[in-house]
């Protein structure tokens, strides 16, 4: 049988609307304060300091500062892809060996 995943489906419907609402918040500049709860939150469930799981979503708050670049849903796509990643930690070594054969390649 399957091992429980950290976050749960529920979590993630609510955490993604969380997020929805605060990509349209990101039209009067208020984003920020739906996106940093969130952070904390993927912070407590990731298990502590995994950057690697966290980083996309980081990322993505990032972006979101940026002006013009804000008004897509950066923070939520990568939400996803942090929820996946803490959710499947045995794809993490595999993007990883990825990443290093792209930059050998360039």
């Amino acid at each position: 049988m399957d091992e429980q995943k950290k976050i749960s489906l529920p979590e993630i419907i609510i955490v993604i609307l969380f997020s929805l609402i605060g990509e349209v918040l990101d039209i009067v500049d208020m984003g920020w304060i739906i996106g940093f709860p969130i952070q904390i939150w993927l912070f407590f469930k990731g298990g502590g300091l995994p950057f690697k799981k966290q980083a996309p979503s980081l990322i993505g708050n990032l972006v979101e500062l940026i002006p013009i670049l804000d008004w897509l849903p950066w923070r939520t796509v990568t939400l996803l892809i942090s929820i996946y990643l803490i959710n499947h930690p045995e794809v993490a070594p595999k993007l990883k060996s990825v990443g290093k054969k792209i930059a050998a390649k360039q």
